[in-house]
Protein backbone atom coordinates (compact mmCIF):
# COMPACT_ATOMS: atom_id res chain seq x y z
CA UNK A 1 0.00 0.00 0.00
CA UNK A 2 1.41 3.58 -0.90
CA UNK A 3 1.12 7.22 0.08
CA UNK A 4 -1.51 8.39 3.00
CA UNK A 5 -3.70 4.59 2.70
CA UNK A 6 -0.96 3.30 5.12
CA UNK A 7 -1.31 5.79 7.68
CA UNK A 8 -5.16 5.70 7.35
CA UNK A 9 -4.68 1.38 7.66
CA UNK A 10 -2.19 2.66 10.62
CA UNK A 11 -5.05 4.96 12.68
CA UNK A 12 -7.43 2.35 12.27
CA UNK A 13 -5.57 -0.17 14.04
CA UNK A 14 -3.93 2.43 15.90
CA UNK A 15 -7.52 2.70 17.94
CA UNK A 16 -8.00 -0.71 18.32
CA UNK A 17 -5.37 -1.31 19.64
CA UNK A 18 -5.66 1.41 21.73
CA UNK A 19 -8.84 0.38 22.35
CA UNK A 20 -7.78 -2.89 23.81
CA UNK A 21 -4.72 -0.71 25.92
CA UNK A 22 -7.89 0.99 27.30
CA UNK A 23 -9.23 -2.20 29.01
CA UNK A 24 -6.06 -3.59 29.96
CA UNK A 25 -5.54 -1.64 33.44
CA UNK A 26 -9.43 -2.76 34.62
CA UNK A 27 -8.47 -6.48 33.63
CA UNK A 28 -5.03 -6.40 35.75
CA UNK A 29 -7.02 -4.43 38.31
CA UNK A 30 -9.48 -7.00 38.47
CA UNK A 31 -6.93 -9.96 38.51
CA UNK A 32 -4.87 -8.02 40.89
CA UNK A 33 -8.01 -7.81 43.65
CA UNK A 34 -7.54 -11.78 43.60
CA UNK A 35 -3.50 -11.36 44.83
CA UNK A 36 -1.33 -9.94 47.57
CA UNK A 37 0.61 -7.65 45.90
CA UNK A 38 -0.08 -5.65 42.41
CA UNK A 39 3.83 -7.10 41.03
CA UNK A 40 2.01 -10.30 41.52
CA UNK A 41 -0.56 -9.31 39.20
CA UNK A 42 1.83 -7.36 37.09
CA UNK A 43 3.75 -10.64 36.49
CA UNK A 44 1.19 -13.13 35.82
CA UNK A 45 0.07 -10.31 33.10
CA UNK A 46 3.20 -10.47 31.74
CA UNK A 47 3.81 -14.27 31.94
CA UNK A 48 0.67 -14.63 29.78
CA UNK A 49 1.68 -12.01 26.73
CA UNK A 50 5.27 -14.18 26.81
CA UNK A 51 3.23 -17.44 26.91
CA UNK A 52 1.25 -16.03 23.67
CA UNK A 53 4.03 -14.92 21.92
CA UNK A 54 5.78 -17.81 22.59
CA UNK A 55 3.18 -19.64 21.38
CA UNK A 56 2.67 -17.69 18.05
CA UNK A 57 6.34 -17.24 17.69
CA UNK A 58 6.38 -21.66 17.76
CA UNK A 59 3.12 -21.69 14.96
CA UNK A 60 4.83 -18.81 12.70
CA UNK A 61 8.45 -20.73 12.88
CA UNK A 62 9.78 -17.64 14.05
CA UNK A 63 11.48 -19.50 16.89
CA UNK A 64 13.65 -18.97 18.31
CA UNK A 65 14.91 -15.01 17.50
CA UNK A 66 17.69 -14.89 14.81
CA UNK A 67 19.64 -11.51 15.44
CA UNK A 68 20.85 -9.82 12.00
CA UNK A 69 24.02 -8.57 14.28
CA UNK A 70 25.69 -9.23 17.30
CA UNK A 71 23.43 -8.26 20.63
CA UNK A 72 27.04 -6.63 21.84
CA UNK A 73 26.66 -4.22 18.83
CA UNK A 74 23.03 -3.37 19.62
CA UNK A 75 22.43 0.25 21.56
CA UNK A 76 22.56 -0.39 25.12
CA UNK A 77 18.88 1.17 25.47
CA UNK A 78 17.64 -1.04 23.24
CA UNK A 79 16.97 -4.18 25.89
CA UNK A 80 14.53 -1.18 28.13
CA UNK A 81 11.57 -2.12 26.23
CA UNK A 82 9.89 -4.55 28.62
CA UNK A 83 10.91 -2.47 31.58
CA UNK A 84 9.04 0.01 30.56
CA UNK A 85 5.70 -2.01 29.79
CA UNK A 86 6.66 -2.97 33.51
CA UNK A 87 6.45 0.58 34.76
CA UNK A 88 2.92 0.97 32.83
CA UNK A 89 1.38 -2.05 33.50
CA UNK A 90 2.31 -1.65 37.31
CA UNK A 91 1.92 2.09 38.19
CA UNK A 92 -1.89 1.87 36.28
CA UNK A 93 -2.39 -1.94 38.46
CA UNK A 94 -1.82 0.35 41.71
CA UNK A 95 -3.77 3.78 40.31
CA UNK A 96 -6.55 2.72 37.80
CA UNK A 97 -8.53 1.59 40.69
CA UNK A 98 -7.89 4.18 42.44
CA UNK A 99 -8.43 7.16 39.73
CA UNK A 100 -10.17 5.29 37.03
CA UNK A 101 -9.57 4.51 33.72
CA UNK A 102 -9.83 8.23 31.70
CA UNK A 103 -7.54 10.28 33.76
CA UNK A 104 -4.88 7.75 34.02
CA UNK A 105 -5.08 7.16 30.16
CA UNK A 106 -5.65 10.50 29.36
CA UNK A 107 -1.90 11.02 31.27
CA UNK A 108 -0.57 8.53 29.39
CA UNK A 109 -1.60 9.48 26.41
CA UNK A 110 -0.38 13.15 26.64
CA UNK A 111 2.95 11.28 27.99
CA UNK A 112 3.39 9.68 24.61
CA UNK A 113 2.35 12.23 22.91
CA UNK A 114 4.97 14.41 23.79
CA UNK A 115 7.65 11.45 24.01
CA UNK A 116 6.86 11.08 20.48
CA UNK A 117 6.99 14.46 19.64
CA UNK A 118 10.28 14.92 21.05
CA UNK A 119 11.47 11.64 19.20
CA UNK A 120 10.45 12.89 16.12
CA UNK A 121 11.94 15.93 16.70
CA UNK A 122 14.79 14.80 17.34
CA UNK A 123 15.09 12.05 15.62
CA UNK A 124 15.99 9.93 18.44
CA UNK A 125 15.90 6.37 19.16
CA UNK A 126 15.77 5.41 15.51
CA UNK A 127 12.70 7.92 14.32
CA UNK A 128 12.95 9.98 11.81
CA UNK A 129 13.56 13.09 12.04
CA UNK A 130 10.02 15.44 11.81
CA UNK A 131 10.03 18.94 12.98
CA UNK A 132 8.14 20.32 16.25
CA UNK A 133 5.81 22.58 13.81
CA UNK A 134 3.27 24.80 15.42
CA UNK A 135 0.20 22.21 14.23
CA UNK A 136 1.77 19.13 15.88
CA UNK A 137 2.24 21.54 19.10
CA UNK A 138 -1.24 22.70 19.04
CA UNK A 139 -2.17 19.08 18.01
CA UNK A 140 0.08 17.90 22.11
CA UNK A 141 -1.56 21.12 23.63
CA UNK A 142 -4.84 20.21 22.89
CA UNK A 143 -4.29 16.93 24.76
CA UNK A 144 -2.51 18.61 27.83
CA UNK A 145 -5.91 20.91 27.61
CA UNK A 146 -7.45 17.72 27.51
CA UNK A 147 -6.33 16.42 30.79
CA UNK A 148 -6.42 19.36 32.56
CA UNK A 149 -10.11 19.23 31.88
CA UNK A 150 -10.63 15.53 32.65
CA UNK A 151 -8.45 16.14 36.06
CA UNK A 152 -10.97 19.39 36.93
CA UNK A 153 -13.94 16.58 36.46
CA UNK A 154 -12.73 14.23 38.56
CA UNK A 155 -11.89 17.02 41.29
CA UNK A 156 -15.46 18.13 41.06
CA UNK A 157 -16.29 14.52 40.41
CA UNK A 158 -14.88 14.13 43.90
CA UNK A 159 -16.03 17.36 45.55
CA UNK A 160 -20.19 16.25 45.21
CA UNK A 161 -19.29 12.38 46.64
CA UNK A 162 -17.13 13.59 49.44
CA UNK A 163 -19.21 15.92 51.74
CA UNK A 164 -18.20 16.92 55.12
CA UNK A 165 -20.96 15.39 57.63
CA UNK A 166 -23.92 17.77 57.86
CA UNK A 167 -23.74 19.37 61.46
CA UNK A 168 -26.94 18.44 63.84
CA UNK A 169 -29.85 20.47 63.78
CA UNK A 170 -30.70 22.41 67.59
CA UNK A 171 -33.92 20.91 67.10
CA UNK A 172 -32.70 17.68 67.33
CA UNK A 173 -30.64 17.96 70.77
CA UNK A 174 -33.20 19.42 72.61
CA UNK A 175 -35.34 17.62 74.60
CA UNK A 176 -38.82 16.40 73.42
CA UNK A 177 -41.82 18.88 73.92
CA UNK A 178 -44.57 17.80 76.17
Amino acid sequence: MQGFGIVIIAILIGLVAGCLLGTQPSVNGQLGKYLEHPLQASLISFASGTLILLLLSVVTRTFPPVFTAPPREFPWWIWFGGAIGVVLVTSSLILVPRVGSLPWFAAVMTGQTIAALLLDHFGLLGNPRAEASPLRLLGAGFLIAGVLVIVQAKRIEHSQTVRPPEPESRESNSPPAN
